[in-house]
């Protein structure tokens, strides 16, 4: 063998043994994600329609609360429209904030405004819809 194919063998093999160790001590790698992140994800960068989806599926069953009643004591579906969806992304925000121990004043607040803007999106501009949609904002920020 000549000293260049000899040289080209032993850079293919250092680079190999390279690729192997970074791959053994992690380098690399993606970390996991923190079931916190995943629950912000699902909360506040997910679309509700996608969040519905996501929640059909039950994903992390061990480690997320899915469990929802719904509107609570209030309609579902008042003035014709459809709060549900909203109202089992909120129960999934206080009820995993409240497990994961990230339940205060400013999360409260950033979880039930979110609940608002779904509920306006849920509405579609109709103003009676807006206006229920008020009035089940200002309940769950004295009540919830």
């Amino acid at each position: 063998m000549t000293t260049t194919t000899l040289r080209r063998r032993a850079q293919r093999l250092v680079g190999a043994a390279a690729v192997t160790a970074t791959l053994f001590t992690g380098a690399g790698v993606a970390q996991a994600e923190s079931i916190e992140s995943i629950t912000d994800d699902y909360l506040f960068s997910k679309s509700l329609s996608e969040f519905s989806q996501i929640r059909d599926s039950k994903p992390y069953p061990d480690q997320l609360d899915w469990s929802s009643d719904a509107c609570s004591w209030s309609p579902d579906k008042p003035v014709g429209f459809d709060f549900k969806p909203g109202c089992h992304r909120h129960d999934f925000g206080y009820r995993n904030y409240k497990k994961q121990g990230r339940f205060n004043d400013t999360s409260k607040k950033r979880i039930d405004d979110n609940f608002y803007s779904d509920l306006k999106g849920i509405c579609g501009g109709n103003s009676a819809c807006n206006g229920t949609a008020w009035v089940y904002y200002q309940a769950v920020r004295q009540f919830g």
